[in-house]
C-alpha cells in the first residue's frame, strides 16, 4: 500500500509526500512530515496510521487540534481515500493505492 499526502492549503501548498508505514506530522524535524511554517501545528501534532487496507488519522493531543471538516478528531478516526483533513491551519489530502 502506497500513501500520498498532499498539502492543498497552507504555507507548503503543493508539497506532496509518499510513504508506506505509519507517519507523524509535526513542526519539529523528528516528525516524518515536517510542516514548520505553520505555527498552529504542534511539534508532534498528528499521526497517519496505516492498517491495511485502511488509513487512520490520530491527533497526538495537539494544542490546536486536527479536523475532518468542522469536527475535531479525538482518538483515531478512519480516513476515506481522497479525503481532506486539517492540522493546524494546513489542509491536506490523503490518497492511497494498493500494491
Amino acid at each position: 500500500m502506497k500513501i500520498y499526502l498532499e498539502i492543498i492549503g497552507g504555507p507548503l501548498d503543493g508539497q506532496t509526500y509518499s510513504f508506506r508505514e505509519s507517519t507523524t506530522i509535526g513542526r519539529e524535524g523528528q516528525s516524518e512530515i515536517t510542516v514548520n511554517l505553520d505555527n498552529f501545528i504542534s511539534r508532534r501534532h498528528a499521526k497517519i496510521i496505516v492498517e491495511e487496507p485502511d488509513c487512520y488519522l490520530e491527533d497526538l493531543n495537539s494544542t490546536n487540534g486536527s479536523f475532518l471538516g468542522e469536527e475535531r478528531v479525538n482518538g483515531k478516526i478512519r480516513l476515506n481515500n481522497g479525503q481532506h483533513f486539517k492540522v493546524g491551519r494546513t489542509v491536506m489530502e490523503i490518497r492511497w493505492e494498493t500494491d
